[in-house]
């Protein structure tokens, strides 16, 4: 029987580095995406990655699971994201970029068996998805990342933003509302008879 992540967390609390190397097998994919949706930079969003992983190891032996790890592992992993925000606007007033569509499901996702056209074709939605996306405020972003790209609960998301549940459905609701005529072209079509 699969332990769960919580159990992990207990191991890694006593020093057992294999319990480590599962869970991050068993997350490292999520946090990459979830943080490149946050940053917008592939590399920035393997450091942020790291760095939640890091500080889920030193802090194990004080994880108390009051809530599934998911929500958890993102409240780190968000904070560690909006650190990096924070920091590099006191570095430079430079506009957000965004990488290469490709490039984080390349390294992520590994979905080159797709036909070359129906890739081509999923690369281009990939990639309006994420630069509609990284143009939402701050807070919309992360509320709609955490509910369509992370499957998590409205009330999870109140717990990871530390915010209330009113406001969580706020951002989602004007975040879909945002994204919507950006990405009316991508959705599927009806067929008329």
């Amino acid at each position: 029987m699969t332990e769960t992540d919580e159990q992990l967390v207990r191991r890694i609390a006593l020093g057992d580095r294999a319990a480590f190397r599962t869970l991050l097998e068993r997350w490292e994919g999520a946090a990459k995406r979830y943080a490149y949706r946050f940053l917008g930079d592939y590399h920035a969003a393997e450091d942020a990655a790291q760095e939640a992983f890091v500080r889920v190891y030193r802090s194990a032996a004080r994880y108390e699971p009051t809530a599934k790890y998911s929500t958890y592992f993102y409240t780190v992993l968000g904070n560690v994201c909006r650190d990096r925000l924070r920091a590099e606007r006191r570095r430079t007033a430079r506009g957000e970029t965004i990488e290469d569509a490709t490039t984080i499901d390349a390294h992520v996702a590994g979905d080159a068996a797709l036909e070359p056209d129906r890739h081509v074709e999923a690369d281009e939605s990939r990639a309006a998805v994420r630069v509609a996306v990284a143009s939402l405020p701050e807070k919309l972003r992360e509320a709609v990342s955490l509910r369509e790209f992370e499957g998590l609960a409205y009330t999870e998301i109140a717990e990871v933003m530390g915010a209330n549940l009113g406001e969580v459905k706020t951002w989602i609701h004007r975040g879909r509302k945002a994204l919507a005529p950006k990405l009316r072209r991508f959705a599927p079509q009806e067929e008329t008879p």
